[in-house]
């Protein structure tokens, strides 16, 4: 599972334990850890990189955890916030927020186990909801269209534009790969070619320098470069 996981506190030695907790943990996925050290640094950064799970300290130089975590949910519905804190007095705000887990400092690498196990296991839930109900919008000028992440086989880079393969049809926009890999759920798509990104879940077979898919009868390249990553991916969503 990949995941993009922000830290935020102005403790740095706060900061590199949760980090080596982290990495202790969760070795056998792909995590993405952001160390920052106040609220605004956060909400700069989740906007070039999106966040899966964010833990947050709350009382800070700036706007503090609570106010962060208020204009996080603004932005990310489903992103799973987690307050580490030495003050038990803000626990009904963190509610509001909606936050995952409210824990005091200092914490332990035992409880930090049992949270990080009910976190991946509420990521699955999210994963799996958003296979079967997750949206992907192509804006164009013929058309505006919402389409289920569960429809879409692929995305082409075709010069200027990109064109995404469903089941039945294809649509086209302008972009670019760099800037749709950033809004995608990498627990669902991944890219597999410089020209090229797929839906995990409708890879039918990877063979040695294309894939192929269920649902339709396309076949496209997979480059040297991301031929391990693929593979890994495709052979952990077999065997899951």
């Amino acid at each position: 599972m990949h995941l993009n996981v922000f830290l935020c506190d102005d403790d740095h030695v706060q900061l590199n334990t949760l980090s080596s907790f982290i990495n202790s943990l969760c070795s056998d996925h792909d995590v993405n850890v952001i160390h920052t050290t106040c609220g605004e640094e956060l909400l700069k950064k989740v906007h070039t990189v999106k966040p899966d799970i964010v833990f947050l300290d709350i009382e800070m130089e700036g706007i503090n955890g609570i106010e962060t975590g208020i204009k996080l949910r603004e932005h990310f519905n489903d992103v799973i916030i987690v307050y580490i804190t030495g003050y038990s007095n803000y626990a009904l705000d963190a509610f509001r927020v909606k936050s995952f887990d409210y824990l005091i400092k200092p914490v332990t690498l035992n409880r930090f186990e049992v949270l990080m196990k009910d976190i991946f296991v509420r990521l699955e839930e999210i994963r799996t909801y958003k296979e079967k109900n997750g949206i992907f919008h192509v804006n164009n000028k013929d058309a505006y269209v919402a389409i289920k992440y569960d429809d879409i086989i692929c995305f082409e880079k075709v010069f200027r534009k990109i064109k995404v393969y469903t089941k039945d049809t294809s649509y086209e926009f302008y972009g670019t790969l760099a800037d749709l890999i950033k809004k995608l759920d990498l627990n669902i798509f991944a890219q597999c070619h410089q020209g090229y990104i797929v839906n995990i879940n409708k890879i039918k077979e990877l063979k040695i320098d294309k894939i192929s898919f269920h649902e339709s009868s396309l076949e496209v390249p997979v480059s040297r470069k991301y031929k391990s990553s693929i593979k890994k991916i495709f052979e952990e969503r077999l065997f899951s």
